[in-house]
């Protein structure tokens, strides 16, 4: 069993949580929206089919709704979650995860196949239980080269879909 110990920085968890909604379907289907009609919007003030105070109402409303999933939404989820600004101890194996905190007693043991899912990004390793609810363990909470290449390994070896 191998283990780590790591807190979280909240910069890059609120990074990781930004890359965690961008890359749901329903995000990407309501972002490209906007985006057409941001561009509709401004096509139409060019051909002087829409006032300027539509295109400022539209225009201040997609910078409104894209403030919101940028900031607010990962800054919401980040301090309604208590384990972002614990300390963490995991160990690890091949039958799965241990984890525990600092502010709590008790340990919580997690196979390998209660994950769907693993996606490794320049910063963290996101485990997904499923689309909604993931685990992140940092890359920097390794202590070299060699442990972080075991782990991901490991993770290869049990999830086929790992990206």
């Amino acid at each position: 069993m191998q283990s780590l110990e790591f807190s979280y920085d909240k910069s890059e968890v609120l990074h990781a949580l930004r890359y965690h909604f961008m890359q749901r379907g329903e995000i990407k289907v309501f972002r490209n929206t906007l985006i057409i009609l941001l561009l509709a919007t401004l096509t139409g003030y060019f051909f002087s089919v829409v006032t300027p105070g539509a295109l400022t109402g539209i225009f201040i409303m997609t910078a409104l709704i894209g403030w919101v999933f940028w900031y607010l939404l990962p800054v919401s989820i980040y301090n309604k979650a208590a384990t972002f600004k614990d300390d963490i101890h995991l160990n690890y194996s091949d039958e799965g995860l241990l984890i525990s905190t600092r502010a709590s007693d008790h340990q919580r043991a997690i196979g390998w196949n209660n994950f769907s899912q693993i996606v490794e990004t320049k910063k963290f390793f996101f485990l997904y239980r499923d689309k909604k609810t993931f685990f992140l363990i940092p890359i920097s909470a390794f202590p070299n080269q060699d442990a972080y290449r075991q782990f991901a390994g490991l993770l290869k070896s049990k999830f086929s879909n790992y990206k």
